[in-house]
Order: structure tokens, then C-alpha cells, then sequence
């Protein structure tokens, strides 16, 4: 391939994590804050987890196998997360969060690989990290969702925002999708309020899995990604 065609490439790759970004912004901010005004959450939500899902699989396009594979699951997700919106079981809900927080998680690595590998130290490769690191706080914002919808009690709100729902026979009450986010980015950036608390042992070891791995990319490729910046200038200067 010609340095014209790697160029093209580049510039399409880049276009594709502009809207992978856009769809993570839309999900994160904006269906967050019209969750208590709107009654158009429920959709917003899933159009919003939509455009991230085939964002994020076309956003790995740079493989054929790998999109392939990641288009597959993303139109295998999608569906089953509208399906959540018109059958209220818990077991369905839970493996649609499960599938769409695993499928975050692989597009995120993916990401990052290409960004390490051909575009460190460039626009792209900001646009990259910041699609990946949200991509990773929207995975374990989806998983804490699924498990509290399976089981209330499992995150413990000091300022509880819910929604019925009908488990069952009962009617209960969960938390909006907000808080999960919320709950999620705080977790991973170790702040730690203390206004959301975990009360079992797999919430509790989700959220010192997502901790730690906040850390180390902050640390680790933040860190690795700054030393580059100097050495792509030097790189540049030289004949």
C-alpha cells in the first residue's frame, strides 16, 4: 500500500473514532442527564448503546476478520437490548449487559493496540485513548446495571433515582442507568464518594477490577503515550 493509500486509511480510521466518540458522549452525557425528564429515555438509551455497538466494531475496521467478528456481535447485542425493553426478565437483561460490557471491553483493547501501533503521539491517537477509556467505563456501568437488575440490594444508593419495574410477579424498583455510569467512572478514577457502596462479592470485585484497571491506564499508557510525544518530534526532525 502507497504512503498516499496509509494516509487515506488513517483519515478514515480517524472519521470512525470521531463517531465512535460522538455515540460514547451521546450515551454517557447526554441520555444521563434527560433520564429524569424524558420519557424517551428507554429508547434514547438503546439507540444510544446501538451506535456505540457498531461505532466501536467499525472503529477495528483495520483487520477484516475482526470486523467481521465484531460487526456479528454487535448485530447479535443490539437486538437483544431492545428486546429488554419490552420483556422485563432479569436473566435477559443481565445477559444483554454481560454481552455488550464483554464486546466494550474487546473493542476498547483493539483500540488501543492501533493506537499504540501506528498512532502514537498524534490527533488520532487522543481521540483513540479517550474512545477506549470511555468505552471501558461504559462496560462496567452495563455490567453493574444487569447485576442490580437481577438483584436489587446489590449496590446500596444513598440518593436512590428509580424506576418500577415487574420482577416477576412483584413490582420493585431499580436504579436509572445514570447512576451506574455515575457509579462506574467514580470506581475507576478512585475517587470514592461513598454515596453508592457494593453489598456482595461480585459487585465488590468488579469494582476493585475496574479500580485497578483505571489506574493502570492512567499510569501506564498515559504515561507511556507523553514519553512518545518528544520522541515522534525528534524523529520528525531528523533527515
Amino acid at each position: 500500500m502507497s504512503t498516499s493509500d496509509d494516509h487515506t486509511a488513517d483519515e478514515t480510521h480517524q472519521s470512525y473514532l470521531v463517531y465512535l466518540l460522538v455515540s460514547l458522549v451521546f450515551i454517557l452525557l447526554i441520555v444521563p442527564a434527560i433520564e429524569h425528564s424524558s420519557i424517551a429515555t428507554d429508547l434514547l438509551l438503546r439507540v444510544g448503546i446501538t451506535a456505540v455497538l457498531v461505532s466501536a466494531a467499525v472503529a477495528t475496521r483495520r483487520r477484516k476478520a475482526i470486523l467481521i467478528l465484531g460487526l456479528f456481535v454487535a448485530c447479535v447485542a443490539a437486538p437483544v437490548s431492545w428486546m429488554t425493553m419490552f420483556f422485563e426478565q432479569p436473566l435477559l437483561f443481565l445477559f444483554s449487559c454481560l454481552l455488550e460490557g464483554v464486546f466494550f471491553i474487546m473493542m476498547a483493547i483493539l483500540i488501543l493496540i492501533t493506537v499504540i501501533r501506528r498512532h502514537l503521539a498524534t490527533v488520532h491517537s487522543i481521540f483513540g485513548a479517550i474512545s477506549a477509556y470511555l468505552l471501558l467505563g461504559l462496560a462496567w456501568a452495563v455490567f453493574y446495571w444487569g447485576i442490580n437488575h437481577l438483584d436489587t440490594d446489590a449496590l446500596a444508593f444513598t440518593h436512590l433515582t428509580a424506576r418500577p419495574v415487574v420482577v416477576g410477579e412483584q413490582a420493585t424498583e431499580v436504579a436509572g442507568f445514570s447512576q451506574f455510569v455515575y457509579f462506574s467512572f467514580v470506581t475507576m478514577s478512585t475517587l470514592g464518594y461513598g454515596d453508592v457502596t457494593p453489598q456482595n462479592s461480585v459487585v465488590r470485585t468488579l469494582a476493585w477490577m475496574q479500580s485497578v484497571t483505571g489506574q493502570f491506564y492512567m499510569a501506564v499508557l498515559v504515561a507511556w503515550m507523553v514519553s512518545e510525544i518528544p520522541r515522534a518530534r525528534i524523529k520528525k526532525s531528523q533527515p
